[in-house]
């Protein structure tokens, strides 16, 4: 560190260098925060939340849905859902669905 002859660092130099580090500490803390975001998000990307497996993609006409071939969960989209409106169609959906399970069940 330069001195200019002085045995001390002057106040000024040492505040200087306080904010300079904070400033880097801060950029790396807001980094790692934004890297361990991307993270956990990854990993629970088309994962059941009620036991953790792999859940898959599926599609029935207009409507995408996600499957667990573990727990028989389904994940669907609030928008699908409504258009879901009628009950026999909602019937006719939840009955196909079994009707996939039992067949990937048997598969495995």
């Amino acid at each position: 560190m330069y001195t200019d002859g002085l045995k001390e660092p002057s106040r000024l130099e040492d505040e200087y260098f306080y904010k300079k580090d904070r400033e880097l500490i801060d950029k790396m803390k807001e980094e790692e925060r934004k890297k361990n975001d991307i993270l956990e998000r990854t990993q629970h990307y088309h994962k059941c939340s009620k036991c953790g497996h792999g859940m898959e993609e599926r599609f029935r006409e207009e409507i995408s849905f996600l499957l667990c071939k573990n727990c028989e969960c389904v994940h669907i989209a609030m928008s699908s859902l409504e258009s879901l409106g009628q009950p026999k169609q909602l019937k006719l959906l939840v009955s196909e669905l079994r009707d996939q399970l039992k067949n990937l069940k048997e598969a495995a």
